[in-house]
């Protein structure tokens, strides 16, 4: 019998140039998509297309309940690097995935840019959540 790993064995850390780690401790969902490309072209005196692929990058998104002021803190660095007031900042997510059977991989997502950042408190009764929605021109897996 195999044992599927959980969002329990999971855990997001975003990371800025700086050195500086923002443990997103309390991630309701991340998501990240390595994305490609099939093409697909047809020649004369062929019978089918021929096929290749590329890779486009990823891109992925990140929601959370929000624990403390940190994340205030790091959408203003995310804001600051957008405007160009922080040259040379870059901001790094790496999510661990530890699986049941003692294994250990990481998707590290390098310079991340990131897109709309919503902050949301939909109720009295809802905890303050915020979402990441990030592109990066590559993405890595590695042993942990």
């Amino acid at each position: 019998m195999s044992v599927r790993v959980k969002g329990q064995e999971t855990q997001v850390v975003v990371t800025g140039a700086d050195g500086v780690e923002t443990s997103v401790a309390d991630v309701k969902s991340a998501e990240f998509t390595f994305e490609r490309d099939i093409l697909s072209e047809g020649y004369l005196g062929q019978t089918t297309e021929q096929k290749d692929d590329i890779f486009k990058g990823l891109t992925g998104k990140i929601e959370f309940h929000v624990r403390n002021a940190e994340v205030l803190d790091l959408i203003f660095r995310i804001n600051e690097v957008t405007r160009r007031r922080l040259v040379g900042e870059q901001f790094e997510i790496s999510t661990t995935f530890n699986f049941p059977d003692g294994q250990r991989r990481r998707v590290i997502v390098p310079d991340a840019k990131f897109g709309s950042i919503p902050i949301q408190a939909p109720s009295r009764d809802d905890f303050v959540s915020v979402s990441f929605d990030f592109a990066a021109d590559d993405g890595d897996i590695l042993a942990a």
